[in-house]
């Protein structure tokens, strides 16, 4: 008998990624198509959204082909995608109109500095605080900056519907709850598109997708002779929470890539907090599970800017040996993309302080190493006050693979660190999620087959606290630095 799998899709900032996993939880196969570096140009991040879209069609078709060589059946894909990166396209023809605008795009922080007033309220009815890096913002932009936006038949709306319309051939758009979440727009309350919020944003004139539970049937995708039904479409971080198996009240994930991600469980009840992200983990026609969450913007990004920018090391591998032969007590705050959660702050520089005559480049790379495990500190402390505070933790991410970092967050969270033993957790995920749409697999079921790698042990460690603590003092030297 032909074995039964399904396809789980990534699209990401830097690559589009599959695998293939089979009913017993096997991951089968992985292809990868990295892309071609983002368009950099002051606040503006912008990416090629047919380029996109072939990316993704590529990596579909290698794991059919795998799987037409096995003899294996395909019974659905989930697709998980970048959030809040945003374009506007044509409905009727899928005719992009724009750039993908990237979630690390922020042109649109005037109208949020026009909106300040209205932050709280914002907050309340979206989880969200107020930020340019959520899709309404970018609209704006769009809708005034480019006229052809302003023509009949134009929809706006994230990444994500743009390849789950042009993927099934759809004739209207639509997307689900996840990513509907990140535009800023929805009310996460009701699950629908909210008035109030279009008038503030100025997009009353606007059409957006169809809201839909993040687990249907989004159509089907034609692939050689074969249509494969689409299952899922979901935010790429919470396909990764699935795919480490958070699915239970109180779990607790950390997530490294381009941005990082710390989250913990919430059941079926919403827990907006103070300086995070309420966010729907996933939804079905009949309910809805939660995430608090919070975010750090620069993870992969602050050692790109290491390496190329500041020519501080050359290969990725290189990494963890120079933390672990660090010496003296640098410390470094990066604030490129800015803050992110808990502290949200767009415009803040970086900065290094400890230096002396027998410092060398790898204190530097364990600076900002640490630095990324210290907002993880920031945002599980917060996170903390809700009354939410997981036993540990399980991670993923291209970052897990440093045992520096991991240990040192392990450390200064005070909890044991599970890593993952798939790296491409967000396809997995999103695999996974399909699995359970059809009910081949339920949420224990998912958490059984969630493969486990290495356990790190967190330890007492006084000299990371005392950077910590000088860490805390230089992010506020900082933004003083900054007014003057």
């Amino acid at each position: 008998m032909a074995q039964a799998c399904f396809i789980g899709l990534d699209q990401g900032s830097s690559s589009t990624k599959a695998l293939v996993l089979s009913i017993d939880g096997q991951v089968l196969f992985q292809t990868k198509k990295p892309l071609a570096p983002a368009f950099r140009d002051g606040l503006r991040v912008e990416h090629d959204p047919l380029a996109i879209l072939a990316s993704v069609r590529e990596v579909l078709d290698e794991s059919v082909r795998y799987l037409r060589s096995t003899g294996a059946t395909i019974s659905g894909i989930g697709l998980a995608c970048q959030r809040s990166s945003c374009l506007a396209w044509e409905e009727l023809t899928g005719k992009p109109l724009s750039p993908v605008l990237s979630w690390r795009d922020t042109r649109g922080a005037l109208y949020i500095q026009n909106l300040g007033t209205s932050s709280q309220r914002i907050f309340d009815i979206t989880g969200l605080p107020l930020t340019p890096y959520y899709a309404a913002s970018k609209f704006r932009w769009l809708k005034d900056h480019l006229p052809e936006t302003r023509g009949p038949g134009v929809v706006f709306g994230t990444l994500s519907s743009f390849l789950c319309q042009r993927l099934a051939n759809a004739d209207r758009s639509s997307i689900d709850h996840t990513n509907a979440a990140r535009t800023q727009l929805m009310n996460i309350h009701s699950c629908a598109w909210e008035d109030e919020l279009l008038k503030l944003f100025g997009l009353t004139d606007i059409r957006l997708p169809d809201i839909t539970p993040t687990l249907q049937s989004f159509g089907s995708i034609q692939v050689a002779e074969e249509k494969i039904p689409l299952l899922v479409c979901i935010g790429d971080q919470q396909a990764a929470m699935a795919g480490l198996g958070i699915l239970e009240k109180g779990d607790g994930g950390i997530n490294y890539g381009t941005g990082g991600f710390l989250m913990v469980n919430t059941g079926e009840s919403l827990a907006p907090a103070p300086g995070l992200m309420a966010s729907i983990h996933y939804s079905t026609n009949n309910t809805r599970h939660y995430l608090v969450e919070g975010s750090v913007n620069a993870v992969g990004d602050s050692l790109e800017w290491l390496r190329e920018q500041l020519h501080i090391f050359k290969d990725y591998a290189e990494l963890d040996d120079q933390c672990w032969q660090a010496a003296t007590d640098v410390v470094a705050f990066i604030g490129l993309n800015g803050t992110g959660s808990p502290h949200w702050e767009r415009d803040i520089s970086s900065s290094i302080h400890g230096l002396t005559a027998a410092s060398k480049p790898c204190d530097i790379v364990r600076s900002a190493v640490e630095s990324i495990a210290f907002f993880m500190k920031d945002i599980a402390a917060t996170i903390g006050k809700t009354g939410l505070e997981p036993a540990s933790f399980s991670i993923s991410g291209g970052l897990a693979s440093l045992s520096y970092l991991v240990q040192v967050q392990a450390d200064i969270l005070g909890k044991d660190l599970q890593i993952s033993a798939e790296q491409e957790v967000s396809a997995l995920g999103a695999a996974m999620l399909a699995g359970l749409s059809l009910g081949v697999w339920s949420s224990t079921d998912i958490k059984r087959l969630v493969p486990q790698g290495e356990t790190v042990q967190a330890r007492h460690n006084a000299g990371l606290e005392k950077r910590y603590g000088r860490w805390k003092e230089l992010h506020r030297m900082t933004k003083l630095l900054d007014e003057i």
